[in-house]
């Protein structure tokens, strides 16, 4: 253990004992039958009686969070309990009450916005197909062309896989996003069900209400009291038509107390959308300038890779602050069969509970605010991932 965690271990010890300190010598006061001096006959303040010693209350409540814990080697940690854990709020030692397992409450969100051509659908069979292979003519008939028939776009494949291995024991919800943010399946433990949904109900489109989805996520999640609450989000994190801003969708996000998992798509398209702009460019005439559609279409191209960059940062933002992770899968094939890491992460999930004063903090103007909360291990070779603060107000679990 370094001199930070002893260091904030003998802090929890000295606080402790301050507390137990205080706590003894009020009861030694009122076993002694001595009362605060005053004026007989003179009224309290809320209905104390003359002579009665004041009676200070402080009121707690309990916060949950979730939190990973991992070995020296990386491995998940299945037998952690409270006394392995130091944790601070503002700085301050808190009492850790539980550390449990929960069952999930999952809303898998979905980016089907094909606005820059089907990129997402699957990998281009033309850009990869070997030079010794057969290749692709305009003037040789469709019947004879070399080509693979897709059965599944990659995002439903995705989905199917992650909705395939989930715990009986948690819940899942669906949404879609491009055009419209759509609910394709409501609150179930039924797999069968879920994918039967996804089936039926994928749709792709050309716009990209991102936002708007994560917004619909944390109302959903909210209506679920008990578990952990989880947003699984496949995107690239752009937008170009919610009717809400990314700074309300995350406040939104914060206020449900959600951990968020990104799959993020900018290494996959990276390598993609790389090919198509090299192969375009490439037929251009030496010295001669690209007119006209083409043109557009690289500049199209090339102001979404750049877009892409600051929204992979976001992102990644995002899942570290709310205490989850983010994968940027560099192929399609290596996205699709990315639930398996996933799935195993959330059920490794502890959910971590403490005590806190629910009088405002010194400095803070009231409960509805937002708190510093760090988590620190206290056995050796143990490393640990929680989110690093978390909002105040009432959302119902409390």
């Amino acid at each position: 253990m370094d001199r930070a965690v002893k260091g904030f271990q003998t802090k929890s010890i000295l606080f402790f004992t301050i507390a137990l300190m205080l706590c003894l010598g009020v009861a030694s006061f009122a076993q002694s039958g001595r009362k605060p001096q005053g004026q007989q006959g003179q009224q309290g303040q809320q209905g104390q009686q003359p002579g009665e010693k004041p009676v200070i209350k402080i009121e707690t409540r309990e916060v949950v969070i979730p939190l990973s814990a991992y070995d020296a080697d990386g491995n998940y940690v299945d037998d952690l309990t409270p006394r392995d854990v130091i944790v601070l709020e503002e700085e301050e030692p808190r009492i850790v009450t539980s550390l449990r397992r929960e069952p999930a409450n999952i809303v898998l969100v979905l980016d089907l916005c094909n606005d820059i051509g089907t990129f997402k659908n699957g990998p281009s069979e033309y850009l990869h197909s070997s030079e010794e292979g057969p290749k692709r003519d305009k003037d040789m008939p469709v019947w004879v062309k070399p080509h693979e028939i897709v059965a599944r776009p990659t995002p439903r494949e995705f989905a199917d896989n992650f909705v395939s291995r989930l715990s009986p024991n948690d819940h899942i919800s669906i949404i879609q996003y491009s055009d419209r943010v759509q609910l394709i399946q409501d609150w179930t433990n039924n797999r069968e069900q879920a994918l039967s949904s996804l089936r039926s109900k994928y749709r792709i489109g050309l716009k990209a209400r991102y936002h708007d989805a994560l917004m619909l996520a944390t109302e959903k999640l909210r209506e679920r009291v008990a578990g952990r609450r989880i947003i699984v989000l496949v995107s690239d994190g752009l937008d170009s038509a919610s009717r809400v801003s990314l700074s309300q969708a995350l406040t939104a996000i914060k206020r449900a107390q959600a951990t968020v998992f990104v799959i993020g798509w900018a290494k996959a398209l990276r390598e993609e959308i790389g090919l198509t702009l090299a192969m375009m460019q490439s037929q251009g005439m030496p010295g001669v300038e690209i007119l006209g559609s083409r043109r557009k279409r690289i500049a199209e191209l090339s102001n979404y890779l750049r877009s892409l960059d600051g929204a992979a940062v976001e992102l990644r933002d995002l899942a570290e602050s709310s205490g989850g992770e983010i994968w940027l899968p560099p192929t399609h094939s290596e996205l699709s069969s990315s639930p398996k890491t996933l799935v195993k992460e959330i059920g490794a999930q502890y959910s971590l509970a403490f005590l806190t004063e629910r009088k405002p903090l010194p400095g803070l103007a009231g409960l509805d605010d937002t708190r510093s909360i760090q988590v620190f291990p206290a056995r050796k070779g143990l490393s640990l991932h929680s989110r690093n603060n978390y909002y105040v107000g009432d959302d119902g679990r409390h």
